[in-house]
């Protein structure tokens, strides 16, 4: 398919392994480079449908937002066909490593670990599961940062609308035993990652190749695997880990993936004599047990349930003695305890506020998703969680329109804002301000779709901004008295420009604050003017039409 326009992109080269339709591909119009890949639906579900449903889920895609996670751009079709376009991750898949390498060393093996644990941690609290996780879809990059692909909208035992009954026996291989009947949860996306630990640590699978039947009957009977058996330089804390991830029996298992990445936690800090700090203090204390109950809880202490015998006087030294064990027992219990205290509304607002006020993209996005939850609430915090959340994605909006970020899956207003910011870079100012003008005019300033229009008003002062404001309140107050009371479409355009000046310029200003809400209202009282005579949005949207032909 080398050469091949698909869409807005040209393919370029393939990806991937034999099996997967993976490619490098050019976005044409940006010069962007994407990943293109390529799935098929099966025959019994009905195309046009098949379309509509992946749209809806590339929108859900598009708003998980992780540094782990390969970023979806959008969808499209051709040739009956469906494609995902993708971020490009320049590295290697972990399935590739481990075919040049055999395997790898306990630390990178942790480091790896911890990594993935906190994308299922994500993943998982957004209600969603990968199902799928394999070496092939875990790519890795030279600063040794794991990037996860082929992600979909995946619920806990629920089966997918396009899913077909062929399985592959290299997808098997990672599959817990209760997928193959009830479907996957949280716990199979577990189990998953001990296997692929298992792999790296051991270079082979815990249980062999075989037919799907054979597989899952081992899975099931089999005794769990221990990574100690094959190689001697694991750490027994990981060992253990891995050993809980392969239980057959769910229950068995990690509770959460945020116990796992308190495990990997754990297993970093590592002294010179290879024992971890926790268990030199509380002899056994294991972060996924977590939510175990009381006996388990004494068995890992080593604690027994039976009288003391003190004969004489014990010559056990104060660390090791029980009374020791317990209390660090309890006083680590407690601080991972504090460390799982949900934060309150106000510490998640300060939190998002230094996340907007970052240059990173990412953050942006996190941000959006910690202040969406306070938003839909009574929290006395929901104004505070209203503006970040709207700055978060206005930042977002012009950090894409100015690099040429365009999908079919964004609005139409969305779409008319970048085609603007392009054309002001190209210093077709005029063009521009029509654009920016009819945004103005049309978007709901109170709409889910304020950034937009916030940012529109602000480049339109811009474009505009040859006048000279006065500094004198009054002057400015019989400006605004004056744009009231316009009446043509063209002095209603001009006055238009001339309240968002004052409402740009003035702006969290203390000494201008009452103008500014006054300016503000008399801005959006001239919109639905505007609106309801019709006559200036239709002659913007004409020429906007002639500067597109």
């Amino acid at each position: 398919m080398e050469n091949k326009h698909v869409g807005p992109f040209k393919i370029v080269s393939k990806l991937g392994s034999r099996r997967q339709k993976v490619y490098r591909a050019i976005q044409t119009e940006q010069g962007r480079e994407v990943a293109l890949k390529f799935i098929k639906l099966p025959p019994t579900v009905e195309w046009e449908k098949a379309i509509a449903k992946i749209d809806r889920e590339v929108v859900g895609l598009q708003e998980l937002v992780h540094p782990g996670l390969v970023k979806v751009y959008g969808a499209g079709v051709d040739e009956q066909q469906v494609f995902f376009a993708s971020e490009l991750i320049e590295g290697e898949s972990l399935a590739s490593v481990l075919a040049r390498r055999g395997k790898l060393t306990p630390d990178l093996v942790v480091e790896y670990g911890r990594q993935i644990a906190d994308v299922l941690r994500y993943l998982h609290s957004k209600d969603l599961i990968h199902s799928k996780l394999t070496p092939e879809k875990i790519l890795l990059t030279s600063e040794h940062r794991i990037k996860i692909a082929d992600l979909r909208l995946n619920r806990p035992k629920k089966r997918r609308w396009d899913k077909t009954r062929r399985r592959e026996l290299d997808t098997v291989a990672y599959m817990a035993p209760e997928q193959f009947v009830d479907g996957a949860t949280q716990k199979s996306d577990f189990y998953s990652l001990g296997v692929v630990l298992f792999e790296m640590l051991t270079g082979k699978l815990p249980y062999p190749p075989d037919t799907i039947g054979r597989m899952r009957k081992m899975k099931l009977e089999a005794e769990v695997p221990s990574v100690a058996s094959h190689i001697m330089n694991c750490p027994i804390w990981l060992d253990r880990i891995i050993s809980q991830m392969l239980s057959p029996d769910a229950k068995a298992r990690p509770h959460s993936a945020r116990a796992i990445v308190l495990a990997f936690d754990e297993i970093k800090n590592i002294d010179a004599t290879k024992k971890a700090a926790i268990s030199q203090i509380s002899g056994g204390f294991n972060p996924l047990t977590i939510g175990a109950d009381r006996s388990e809880a004494r068995r890992l202490l080593g604690v027994k349930k039976k009288k003391k015998k003190q004969t004489r006087k014990s010559d056990t030294p104060l660390i090791q003695s029980v009374g020791f064990q317990v209390v660090a027992f309890l006083a680590v219990a407690c601080f991972i305890i504090y460390c799982l205290i949900p934060e309150s509304p106000s510490e998640v607002v300060a939190k998002a506020e230094v996340m907007v006020e970052s240059e990173d993209p990412v953050k942006w996005s996190e941000a959006e998703i910690l202040l969406k939850p306070l938003m839909d609430g009574e929290s006395d915090v929901r104004q505070a969680s209203e503006t970040l959340f709207y700055e978060a994605r206005r930042k977002s909006l012009v950090r894409n329109a100015e690099r040429g970020l365009v999908t079919r899956l964004q609005t139409e207003n969305v779409l008319d804002f970048g085609r603007a910011v392009q054309l002001q870079l190209d210093e077709s100012d005029e063009s521009a301000k029509r654009i920016f003008t009819k945004l103005a005019a049309s978007v709901d300033p109170d709409g889910r779709e304020r950034h937009v229009y916030q940012e529109s008003v602000l480049r339109l002062g811009e474009l505009t901004s040859k006048r000279v404001l006065p500094t004198d309140i009054n002057e400015l107050s019989e400006m605004i008295a004056v744009a009231k009371e316009v009446t043509t479409p063209d002095q209603m355009a001009t006055a238009h420009d001339l309240l968002s000046e004052i409402v740009f310029t003035y702006a969290g200003q203390r000494d201008y604050r009452q103008l500014v809400v006054v300016a503000t209202e008399q801005l959006q009282q001239l919109k639905e003017r505007i609106e309801s005579q019709g006559d200036v949005v239709k002659k913007i949207e004409s020429e906007i039409e002639d500067g597109r032909e």
